[in-house]
């Protein structure tokens, strides 16, 4: 009577190899699909920092101007000031 070795079966495991090979190859598409997802995910938050940064930016140059007119309204009131004074 001759016993049944699967393992000792070239074909069987050629046939596991493939199996196995078949699992690796679906998980590895699996897990670039989940990195391509987050990669996505990072370039959308980075977009919207750099949006952020730019209204920051907006603001701050709004800010300089302001600042520059207060600074020459002070000039003319000290210009008017000097003036009266003397």
């Amino acid at each position: 009577m001759q016993e049944l070795v699967f393992y000792k079966d070239p074909l069987f495991l050629t046939y596991m190899l493939i199996i196995i090979e078949l699992a690796a190859f679906a998980w590895l598409i699996i897990d670039m699909h989940k990195s391509k997802k987050k990669q996505d995910l990072i370039i959308e938050l980075e977009k919207q920092i750099l949006e952020v940064e730019h209204k920051i930016l907006d603001v701050e140059e709004r800010i300089i101007g302001l600042e520059e007119n207060i600074m020459q309204e002070i000039q003319k009131i000290n210009k008017t000031l000097t003036q009266k004074n003397s």
